[in-house]
């Protein structure tokens, strides 16, 4: 399907597009006081049959080069205690020397909202920089052509430096059954949460060719009982974050920084040029904040294990979990705006929404 607006041609990404997206992705990277890329190398489609979810890649192109991508991934997420289709809309990227050009974004949601009208979601959502003021201000206006965006809650990214040490109490005897109970422990959980993924038995299987595979799933108590469980989920194989670059004076700051976290155990910045060596915490299902303090504490003595440096995770800002987490582990924070994306006739509006906390998985966005 192929959309034509003057110069600039909208279409669904195809397997042909692969460079050139890659391209985009690693020539235009989050400028910041650290800049990273965002990038998804061998291949931008190695997860686009990723269990339990339907990705559709939208590219625009001006005088025949890829000068804008963006995505929109739907699977089953827990909308008031019910499991209902919505779509993350994300990887928004556009070439930097079209900055400011806001006609490529709206055309692209405009051809978007055509092609999902056949098959719409429930509701959509997306996150933006919560420091991206000229982004938010222009989303948030409600400008004719664009959908409407609606703040539902600040979301806060936290990246733990891992480390050696003990594990205590944890069950490393992980099999198809035990993964089952661990999947309806987790949907149990999730249901209290909004956008919280619904998982299925067999995606823990189906995932393990993208890195999540049953040694990867950690509790801790008695699985007839009360327990906590998550996941140590490594993307690398698809998807990597990549230091591009930092400014002046933090890039002059690093070495004593980087001497400052070997003694506090904060996480260090990497050259430039680096891989983040991290990975994220799925299916996390522990509310007694003593159990939840011990499953990360194990998780950062797994990871450290495996020399991962990173281990990434997310809550919604006035979640009790981030709270415990932050105060008792060295970590960096990055914070977001979590918005549903509605237009008329698609998608539904925020105040649909009933009061549970906001707990997308940040392994997913």
């Amino acid at each position: 399907m192929l959309a034509r607006d003057g110069e600039v041609q909208f279409a669904v990404a195809a397997e042909s597009d692969d460079a050139e997206i890659r391209r985009l992705l690693l020539e235009n990277p989050i400028q910041g006081r650290i800049s990273v890329a965002l990038e998804r190398e061998p291949n931008y489609f190695a997860d686009a049959q990723l269990s339990g979810e339907t990705k559709q890649t939208i590219i625009a192109r001006e005088n025949g080069k890829i000068v804008c991508v963006g995505n929109c991934a739907v699977r089953e997420r827990f909308v008031n205690g019910t499991v209902r289709r919505v779509g993350y809309l994300g990887g928004l990227r556009l070439d930097a020397q079209r900055a400011g050009r806001f006609d490529i974004v709206r055309r692209g949601y405009n051809f978007f909202r055509e092609l999902q009208a056949c098959a719409p979601g429930d509701f959509y959502f997306t996150s933006v920089a919560a420091d991206n003021e000229r982004a938010r201000r222009i989303l948030e206006r409600g400008l004719p052509g664009m959908p409407r965006y609606e703040f539902i809650c600040e979301f806060v990214t936290v990246l733990l430096s891992t480390t050696h040490g003990s594990i205590v109490n944890r069950d490393s005897g992980l099999g198809p059954r035990a993964l089952n109970e661990i999947v309806e422990h987790v949907n149990s959980h999730n249901q209290k949460y909004q956008f919280a993924p619904k998982w299925h038995g067999e995606d823990p299987v189906m995932l393990g060719g993208f890195g999540l595979r049953h040694c990867n799933f950690h509790f801790i108590g008695k699985r007839d009982e009360s327990f906590g469980c998550a996941a140590i989920w490594d993307q690398r194989a698809f998807k990597q974050t990549v230091i591009r670059g930092y400014d002046r004076m933090l890039d002059l700051l690093r070495p004593a920084h980087n001497l400052f976290t070997r003694l506090s155990g904060r996480p260090k910045l990497p050259p430039s040029g680096a891989i983040l060596a991290n990975a994220y915490v799925s299916h996390l299902a522990a509310d007694d904040p003593a159990m939840l303090l011990q499953l990360i504490a194990n998780l950062r003595c797994v990871a450290g294990q495996s020399e991962l440096e990173l281990l990434t995770m997310g809550f919604a800002a006035d979640d009790p979990r981030l709270a415990a987490i932050t105060a008792n582990f060295p970590h960096y924070q990055y914070r977001t705006r979590l918005y549903t994306v509605h237009w008329p006739g698609l998608g539904h509006a925020a105040d649909e929404l009933d009061g549970r906390a906001l707990a997308p998985e940040v392994a997913l966005l």
